[in-house]
């Protein structure tokens, strides 16, 4: 029987590795279905729940990860938004008010409310995942780099 999980210290690094069911955990022969060390496991990398006027700069902690990441966010402003304006006979429509892009460093708003000065948000939660999301950083050649 092989040796399919490997949890706890590999050399000066604390690991979780699982193998495909008929390899070796430890010289596999085969991608690893699970790896702790990798660049694209799909974990979450940061996080958090904040209120913010100017986004997030998830990477004040953490540090970046050298592509930009798939990051998953949502907050109090999700949704669609009619304004009107009846005295200049103007009406405006915003989908997605809660939406945001991503950079190698923040989670920036993507669309701002027309006419607020104030674009704070609140309960803003956001999780960034070690998944990349960069054109030349998505091909089959640099996967398991």
């Amino acid at each position: 029987m092989a040796n399919r999980v490997l949890l706890g210290n590999d050399g000066s690094d604390y690991v979780l590795k699982v193998s495909e069911p008929t390899d070796n955990v430890l010289s596999p022969s085969e991608p690893l279905i699970y790896d702790s060390t990798a660049v694209r496991t799909g974990e979450v990398y940061a996080g958090g729940n904040l209120a913010s006027s100017s986004g997030v700069d998830w990477s004040a902690t953490k540090g970046t990860l050298g592509y930009i990441p798939l990051i998953v966010s949502s907050d109090d402003q999700n949704g669609n938004e009619e304004m009107d304006d009846n005295s200049a006979y103007k009406e405006e429509y915003v989908d997605n008010a809660g939406a945001y892009y991503a950079t190698t460093t923040n989670l920036e708003f993507a669309q701002k409310r027309p006419g607020e000065s104030n674009q704070t948000r609140s309960n803003i939660f956001f999780m960034v995942l070690r998944i990349p999301c960069q054109y030349g950083n998505m091909t089959t050649t640099s996967l398991w780099d």
